[in-house]
């Protein structure tokens, strides 16, 4: 099986699928599959766009694999041709290779060698997850997901290996706040009166709500731009901040933007509330992503756990994950989202690699999984 799965990679490394550029990929999968007599509806994001689905068997329930179809841009610094798949000492390193064309050749692999009896099994191919997730969003609203009761996503094992398991990611917002002052000369300054005092006392307050004791869960601000304006020898009147945040459930962006309502509030009392404050989120095509948690008790993860240890025989390591990803929004609409991967390195970095012994473990792990979900159903 190894070697059909690296077979595979090589193909779909050496396919330029760099956002918004993957319809190139998205084509050669479509003709992969309708060569093999399944049915590929293609779902367009926007023109020249399209997400790809698949499905096959039959039942009340339906298992999705999901993979992106992108990957990010050549960052400088690669030994090797990045669309070249270059094979040394058991490492297969091109761009994407890691993130996430071997967990995509796992997941068509997995699908064309098991037929299950008594649920769906369904592929999704998404456009767009390194950018802003128009693939993913368009994907959530459409009908083919009314019957999906799990999730499993082979993005890439930052920890723990092969036996880790995502079970929740944060979610991630940005906000915009504009404060105003009036426009004031020189030469009648005050600190009452001082925009950027009371801005840096505000920023001040962020360190308050940040919790980042583990690796697991942060919940985290920061200022990632600031502009201030001032009309010739005046004191600045407006300020402008962009703050970046992660976002732990059960918080969600709504909580965080009520904090960050209140803080500025009290803080003008201060200043006598010489300035207006008013914070919401960035406009962006697509929502921002909430955080969500599967229960450690869910049906699917034991059932996942179980064929880890069978693979492995290594316990499984259940874990949250600080970062986010279309899981995010499978999963923060109630679906069991689980995220298992290959093993290797140099995700968005120059001489991306995967293990391609992984990549058969990982396959076997999926087997078994779809198996046991088939004799409990």
């Amino acid at each position: 099986m190894e070697k059909n799965l690296t077979k595979l990679l090589h193909k779909l490394v050496s396919i330029n699928s760099i956002y918004p550029f993957e319809n190139n990929l998205a084509l050669f999968i479509e003709k992969l599959f309708i060569n093999k007599g399944f049915v590929v509806k293609k779902q367009y994001v926007e023109k020249n766009r399209f997400n790809l689905l698949i499905e096959k068997g039959h039942g009340k329930k339906s298992i999705m694999f999901y993979s992106h179809l992108d990957t990010i841009n050549i960052t400088p610094g690669w030994k090797t041709n990045p669309f070249c798949l270059v094979i040394k000492k058991g490492k297969a390193y091109g761009l994407g290779s890691y993130d996430m064309k071997s967990g995509m050749a796992t997941n068509i692999l997995t699908f064309l060698n098991y037929t299950p009896k008594n649920f769906k099994i369904k592929l999704a191919f998404c456009v767009d997850e390194e950018n802003i997730l128009k693939g993913g969003h368009t994907l959530i609203k459409s009908n083919f997901m009314k019957d999906v009761a799990c999730v499993i996503s082979p993005e890439p094992a930052f920890f723990y290996g092969q036996t880790g398991i995502v079970i929740g990611r944060i979610g991630r917002a940005v906000y915009e706040v504009n404060i105003l002052g009036k426009n004031r000369h020189f030469a009648m300054y005050k600190n009452e009166f001082d925009l950027n005092l009371f801005v840096a006392e505000f920023i001040q307050t962020i360190k308050k709500i940040n919790k980042i004791s583990t690796h697991d869960k942060k919940q985290f601000l920061f200022v990632r731009n600031i502009t201030s304006e001032s009309l010739g020898m005046s004191i600045p009147h407006r300020t402008r901040l962009e703050i970046d945040s992660s976002i732990t459930p059960p918080n969600t962006s709504q909580d965080i933007l009520k904090i960050l309502l209140k803080n500025p509030k009290k803080i003008n009392l201060k200043y006598n509330n010489n300035f207006i404050i008013k914070i919401n989120f960035i406009k962006r095509q697509t929502p921002f992503l909430e955080g969500y948690e599967i229960n450690k008790e869910d049906y699917y993860l034991k059932i996942l756990s179980k064929s880890v240890y069978k693979v492995l025989r290594q316990k499984a390591h259940p874990y949250f994950r600080s970062s986010v990803a279309d899981e995010n929004i499978f999963g923060s609409h109630g679906i069991t989202t689980l995220g298992i991967g290959t093993i290797g390195d140099n995700a968005h970095s120059p001489d991306e690699w995967v293990l391609l012994s992984s990549m058969e473990k990982l396959y076997n792990i999926f087997i078994n999984f779809l198996d046991r979900v088939d004799k409990k159903l």
